[in-house]
């Protein structure tokens, strides 16, 4: 079986091109560069991206309108502009995903700085990549019969709502999507804020796990039971993405850029 690893980037240049090279488990996959600004899609654009057909067939709107009303989800997630999609073969899939980024670049001087390059990584998400044929179909099923699992357990718990953007930032683990990640930074001198900003050269570094017997993406800190956290957007949003679709479903899927 294939899976597909989705890699959503936005970038803030200062001088010099970044450089960033991406393994799976110890295997190099791709070497790239990025030498210009990488912002995000506007929030009143996201909707218009999003291929709808499951929303609707699967009695799932509420995802598209409620979060548009309540202000918790779309209104608030940075969608990127820029991602890198590879097709990986599942015997690939053990150890590690690593990012390493080569980007020092700043006006660092006498122990002051002010400027300086700065990436960060707000799509990190890994699926079988048969999921997202037909539009999708079996990955939105998916996410609807663990959303219909985890909002039941919930109601027999005593708790009255299903997971909000709240729960995102919790312990409560996430899929397709990982939403935290171990950082071994090369300089102390860079920093990183609570946006996921970092700066300097770094790796990131991403567990592969195994459940029911497909491999996922596992968050540092996060508790390796009970029903993953579905419905927040970035994983809906790779789910669902119509230009994402339309490079899941191209004949040559590795080392694809969207921008």
């Amino acid at each position: 079986m294939k899976y597909t690893l989705v890699l959503g980037i936005e970038y803030k240049k200062y001088k010099n091109p970044g450089d960033i090279a991406v393994y799976v488990g110890g295997r190099l996959i791709d070497a790239f560069q990025i030498d210009q600004d990488v912002t995000f899609v506007r929030e009143d654009a996201i909707i218009s991206m999003l291929d709808e057909t499951w929303y609707h067939r699967l009695d799932m709107t509420h995802l598209l309108k409620e979060h548009l009303q309540n202000g918790n989800h779309w209104k608030h997630t940075k969608l990127p502009t820029l991602f890198k999609i590879y097709e990986i073969q599942e015997e690939w899939l053990n150890g590690l995903i690593e990012i390493k980024v080569d980007n020092s670049h700043s006006d660092h001087n006498n122990g002051f700085m002010k400027n300086s390059s700065m990436i960060k990584f707000p799509i990190i998400g890994l699926f079988p990549s048969h999921f997202v044929e037909n539009r999708g179909e079996q990955l939105m099923r998916i996410v609807k019969k663990i959303g219909d699992g985890e909002f039941k357990h919930k109601i027999r718990a005593g708790r009255k709502h299903s997971p909000t953007q709240a729960d995102f930032f919790h312990d409560i683990h996430t899929w397709p999507c990982v939403k935290k990640y171990h950082i071994r930074q090369q300089s102390k001198k860079f920093k990183k804020n609570g946006s996921w900003w970092i700066g300097g050269s770094f790796t990131a570094e991403i567990p592969i796990k195994t459940k029911h017997r497909i491999k996922y993406l596992n968050s540092v800190g996060d508790k390796n039971i009970g029903f993953f956290n579905v419905y927040v957007p970035v994983g809906l949003f790779i789910a669902t993405c119509k230009q994402l679709l339309n490079i899941y479903n191209e004949d040559q899927r590795s080392n694809r850029t969207k921008n």
